[in-house]
């Protein structure tokens, strides 16, 4: 099942349509915004029949006919905004925003002060779309909400929050390029500023506040689809605000090293590798990040220093000997593995790596009884993966048939810990043999927040 993404919620927006109170007049002297915008002069609106019965429709709400009449005053006199700026309004109320975006675009493009009135329809028509894209992200209708939802970003981005729903949407179905683009969307409109009104203090501040929020999205996708020169300069940014933080050096790490800049990436993961201060969480995630980046002894170290602090638990373990595998360090891995297999009795990767190990050093004999192990064990126990959910936890995995009877009862407990290896607790999981290389899911719920657990067979 998809997660559901979190969305950002603003309530009904009563934002009011001002089409109809006429277009701005040209001044004497040049026309300048509340923010200090000076415009170019340009071709300034002129009324037209036209243009006055297509105002006159927009009051009674009678929008196709008010857009009909300013398209037929844009063919008439193609060089007087009024007609463009009145079609972007129509456009907008019926839902069309790219149409009404490149009517709002050529009227400011002819008159740059149009922009004074361009702007507050733009943020009705948003508001228009955003909650109509509420209405349907709740009524189930994914593809309606991303349709309506980037009708809403394409027609104003100086608010952010149609961005960053439509991204965290676009993201959960795996759609990572259009999520990308989605929160550059976002990112550019923080980078504006509002034509008609000034930002005060708290606005610029809330706006800064979901800038980092949309740079550490952003530069997770950025990592997760290997665009590794687009999220070096936002790691880089947001370091310089936290300089201390594990997660982001660790990522900008990952970066460097997706672009081949190895050394660098090496200085950042060895000066991580020497703190102290760690959290388990920390150390396994950098050990991830370097072995994503083949740095296979330094992923070595980072499981092993967790194998440490949590000396039961089998993730640690399988990392740990699976990092000293891929480096080639059997003296390491026997040693490894032997403790792996405790802990993971059924897992067939986790005897096949110590057997090569054994195999390597000259244990023929033992690397031969490993493997008879293997042949002979009853299931195995395979994509073992352990998931919070609030204060509790779930382990998930998979059991494939091998020597057990099809349709007898297998029995493994789990095991669970806390923080420095405190045993919290076990549960036993029944799961049905399946025939010689079947598969079958199997879940095991915990009601604490365990940071570790092993298993073992029952029968």
């Amino acid at each position: 099942m998809r997660s559901v993404p979190a969305l950002v919620g603003l309530g009904v927006l009563t934002l009011m349509i001002s089409a109809c109170g006429g277009p701005p007049r040209a001044a004497p002297g040049p026309l300048v915004s509340p923010t200090g915008v000076v415009y170019a002069p340009g071709t300034p609106p002129t009324e037209t029949r036209s243009s006055q019965t297509a105002s006159l429709y927009l009051r009674q709400d009678l929008v196709d006919r008010a857009l009909a009449l300013a398209l037929e005053g844009i063919e008439e006199y193609p060089g007087n905004p009024i007609h463009y700026f009145l079609a972007g309004v129509a456009h907008a109320r019926l839902g069309s925003y790219e149409a009404a975006d490149s009517m709002f675009d050529e009227a400011e493009r002819i008159y740059p002060a149009y922009e004074l009135e361009v702007e507050p329809e733009r943020e009705a028509a948003w508001g228009q779309a955003f909650n109509a894209g509420l209405e349907a992200y709740e009524a189930g209708q994914v593809e309606e909400t991303i349709r309506i939802w980037a009708g809403a970003t394409t027609i104003y981005d100086l608010r952010p929050e149609a961005h960053r729903n439509l991204a965290s949407l676009l993201a959960s179905e795996g759609r990572y390029d259009e999520a990308i683009e989605a929160y550059q969307g976002a990112l550019s409109g923080l980078d504006r500023r509002p034509a008609t009104r000034l930002l005060r203090p708290e606005d610029l501040e809330a706006r800064e506040e979901v800038r980092t929020d949309l740079e550490l999205k952003l530069s997770e996708l950025l990592l997760l689809t290997s665009r590794f020169a687009e999220a070096e300069p936002l790691l880089r940014r947001r370091l310089e605000q936290d300089p201390d933080d594990v997660e982001l050096r660790a990522q900008l790490a990952a970066a460097l090293s997706g672009m081949g800049r190895d050394a660098e990436a090496r200085e950042i993961y060895q000066s991580l590798l020497t703190e102290e201060s760690l959290e388990i969480t920390q150390i396994f995630s950098l050990g991830v990040g370097l072995f994503r980046s083949s740095q296979y002894l330094q992923a070595a170290e980072a499981f092993q220093r967790v194998t440490e602090l949590q000396p039961d638990s089998r993730d640690a373990w399988f990392n740990y000997a699976n990092s000293l595998f891929a480096a080639g360090a059997w003296d390491s891995l026997a040693a490894a593995g032997a403790r792996l297999v405790e802990l993971d009795p059924l897992g067939e990767n986790a005897r096949l790596m110590t057997a090569r190990a054994q195999l390597e050093l000259g244990d023929r004999a033992g690397a031969l009884a490993g493997l008879d192990i293997v042949e002979q064990a009853p299931v195995y126990v395979e994509g073992l993966q352990m998931q919070r959910s609030g204060t509790s936890i779930n382990v998930f995995g998979r059991v494939t048939g091998n020597a057990a009877e099809p349709g007898s009862e297998i029995a493994l407990r789990f095991t669970f810990y806390g923080e420095g290896g405190v045993f919290l607790g076990a549960e036993t999981v029944h799961v049905v043999a399946p025939a010689e290389g079947e598969t079958v899911s199997f879940e095991v719920p915990f009601a604490q927040g365990a940071s570790a657990y092993r298993y073992e067979l029952l029968s």
